[in-house]
């Protein structure tokens, strides 16, 4: 099947997008990207991703004017062109090119990056499904709060869990948990949620925010605090977040078993709750 990406101003056969050699996203990670999910062809938090994206480019002081209502014609418009009905969109901003110097010129124009994947989300149904994580020293740099595709860290992580058939692997700072490569750790004890505050130390999940909506709305309990890796092993339940993963519960850690190897009701509830925000839209 013929794929479309966007690329620029254009939208080109997926195999034809191409950048040059001395784009400063290539060559210095200087660039910056969102992951906007998608069901049934209906974009999710969208106006979420947009807010962050902008964020981050004030951050780098990349010089892009976002237009919301142009970026959302151009997913939607790859979404049916990619004749897909569930999935992702990727999108990816780089300061642009110029010859290769550590210090970037003010003149040089952003490129603008975009495609579509397809993808099968974990729903909470009959198939609802707890994975395995492990935890591993996060080794990123200190503006975590920036989504820049300088991942490395994450990449060596991930592909560690993906060697000892896990699913995830969750970052430990100085022994407290900050999150994991692609998502944002909670745990719950004694009825009682808990996950890491929204600082420079972890990225803020779109996910992140739409659930803690969920959780004001029905009046569970949630303190915003670092928690230890002896906390998150004795939770009485662990799930992840992101627009990728959803909400996903974690039933094993390390050689720890969490709730006997079973999905908690709280995870399980937010999971089902804030599926519905979009699936019976």
């Amino acid at each position: 099947m013929l794929k479309y990406a966007y690329l620029n101003s254009k939208y080109v056969k997926f195999k034809n997008a191409k950048v040059h050699i001395e784009d400063r996203g290539l060559q210095f990670a200087d660039s910056i990207y969102e992951v906007v999910s998608f069901y049934n062809q209906q974009l999710i938090d969208f106006e979420f991703h947009i807010k962050r994206l902008k964020y981050s480019l004030k951050e780098l002081k990349i010089k892009y004017v976002v237009n919301k209502d142009k970026l959302k014609k151009i997913f939607n418009k790859l979404i049916i062109l990619n004749k897909l009905k569930n999935g992702i969109v990727y999108l990816q901003i780089t300061r642009g090119v110029q010859p290769r110097d550590h210090c970037y010129k003010n003149n040089i124009i952003p490129n603008l990056i975009i495609y579509t994947i397809n993808k099968k989300f974990n729903f909470p149904d009959k198939n609802f499904k707890g994975e395995k994580a492990i935890t591993y020293r996060d080794l990123r740099w200190k503006r975590r709060d920036i989504k820049t595709v300088s991942l490395l860290a994450n990449v060596l992580a991930k592909r560690e869990a993906v060697r000892k058939n896990a699913y995830e692997a969750i970052l430990i700072d100085k022994d407290k948990i900050t999150e994991a490569t692609a998502s944002n750790v909670w745990i719950v004890k004694n009825n009682k949620l808990i996950t890491h505050p929204a600082n420079t130390d972890i990225l803020k999940g779109i996910t992140r925010e739409s659930v803690k909506k969920i959780i004001k709305i029905n009046k569970l309990q949630l303190d915003e605090k670092s928690f230890t890796i002896k906390q998150l092993y004795n939770a009485d339940e662990v799930f992840i977040t992101s627009s990728t993963n959803l909400v996903t519960p974690i039933i094993k850690i390390d050689t720890k078993i969490i709730n006997k190897g079973k999905i908690g009701d709280i995870s399980l509830q937010l999971a089902t709750l804030y599926a519905n925000c979009f699936i019976n839209e």
